[in-house]
């Protein structure tokens, strides 16, 4: 495991980007974050790489978004440094110049659908739960709005980010937003064979065509990022977030006692 809770591991000119903080469902942290970024810039770089596959350690969560433990904890004053680091996650992702491969192995919940959906092919386990779910936690939904509006449009797109509430892969599959559902025991497989496909195509025409899409979606997310630079930070000063993160991690360490109580 690499510091920032990755796991990297090569499979011929496959990149294969493990989340490993299961304890956290894979939840992105400040070093996670970064983490990622250093791994796709570095992966843009390195001719041997042709394809990734990135997906979250367990069979709970691909990624359930921000670490609220984290953000729970944040001063008034820490929002443009927080914001700093989801600029460099951004960045680092949408202008890797590799394709990309998003192995969906259980929830992807807020910026960890945000990373599924800065992918190029989705691959998802039945059942899986995805939602954009920063509304619930008092943050405003800005990236998350500009990437679903690219895949769905702005009618889904702002029931999906107003409510924050949860859809399957099945519905996820029925919109288009995955390409293809696969059994758990055969998700890693599917993926790595898929990535192993596009990493086989001649390495010019892909590296141009995958920029020439990270460029239009970098053009889309530049004008978000301004927007969430501003309305985060006014959000974190508020103390809002902070508050309902507080609370739905003390209902879950409540919810979680309970549960230990009846076995």
């Amino acid at each position: 495991m690499l510091p920032g809770g990755l796991e990297l591991v090569r499979d011929g000119a496959v990149l294969e980007v493990i989340l490993d903080r299961p304890q956290r469902l894979n939840a992105l942290d400040g070093p996670l974050r970064l983490g990622i970024a250093e791994t796709m810039h570095e992966a843009s770089a390195d001719d041997s790489v042709g394809a990734i596959v990135i997906t979250g350690r367990g069979d709970r969560a691909f990624c359930a978004g921000q670490d609220l433990n984290e953000s729970a904890e944040l001063g008034a004053e820490a929002g443009p440094a927080w914001m700093e680091t989801w600029k460099r996650f951004f960045a680092g992702i949408s202008s890797c110049t590799k394709p990309i491969v998003a192995a969906v192995n259980g929830t992807a919940a807020g910026a960890g659908l945000q990373l599924a959906l800065m992918a190029d092919v989705r691959l998802a386990v039945p059942g899986a739960r995805l939602l954009m779910a920063e509304v619930n936690v008092g943050l405003p939904a800005i990236a998350g709005s500009c990437l679903l509006d690219i895949h769905l449009g702005q009618s889904r797109m702002r029931d999906l980010v107003l409510s924050g509430d949860a859809f399957t892969a099945e519905q996820a599959e029925s919109w288009g937003l995955v390409q293809e559902l696969c059994a758990r025991e055969a998700l890693r497989a599917r993926a790595l064979a898929m990535a192993a496909l596009l990493a086989g195509k001649p390495p010019l025409a892909m590296k141009l065509t995958v920029g020439f899409l990270r460029g239009r979606l970098r053009q889309r997310l530049a004008e978000a990022e301004r927007a969430a630079a501003a309305y985060q930070t006014e959000a974190i000063a508020s103390g809002q977030p902070q508050q309902a993160m507080q609370h739905f991690l003390a209902a879950k360490a409540k919810r979680l006692g309970g549960e230990a109580t009846k076995r």
